[in-house]
């Protein structure tokens, strides 16, 4: 079965489950497919079929935001500028945070050319150190891999 097959056949059953009625009445919804050659697809691929699988997933950003700061010119004019603040989380968490089976696990994407940093690294042995799983996942088949690896522990 390939990763698309198992994707669409997680959908097909939580749809079932979820929504019994309209499934049965008007048939189930065909689920639209990620770019998994992009790191926000593969991310929104793995959250989807963990959530519909009955585990729990959740997208962390780590990034920061943007936001409008009113700055006060030599002038007396107050001009509206963009300022990053950066993010509460710790450098190095990962991509993911997920609980498969009651166990622990953090999923940092990597796609094309992405490294692990050194943080991330440092996390994936503190992670790792508490009892928990921290994996570097390139593509849909990786991830199965590990998925597999887990639920049959």
């Amino acid at each position: 079965m390939t990763y698309k097959d198992r994707y669409a056949a997680a959908h097909l059953l939580y749809q079932h489950e979820r929504y019994p009625s309209a499934t049965r009445d008007f048939g189930p919804l065909t689920t639209k497919f990620p770019n998994v050659d992009k790191a926000n697809g593969l991310t929104t691929f793995i959250c989807n079929f963990l959530n519909w699988s009955g585990h729990r997933a959740t997208r962390i950003s780590s990034s920061g935001r943007l936001i409008d700061a009113p700055q006060r010119q030599p002038s007396g004019i107050s001009l509206t500028t963009k300022k990053w603040i950066p993010g509460s989380t710790r450098k190095g968490t990962a991509d993911i945070s997920a609980t498969i089976n009651g166990r622990s696990v953090m999923i940092e994407i990597k796609v094309g050319r992405d490294r692990p940093s050194e943080y991330q690294i440092s996390e994936q042995e503190r992670e790792r150190r508490a009892g928990g799983v921290y994996e570097f996942i390139h593509d849909p088949d990786e991830f199965f891999q590990l998925y597999d690896k887990i639920v049959t522990l």
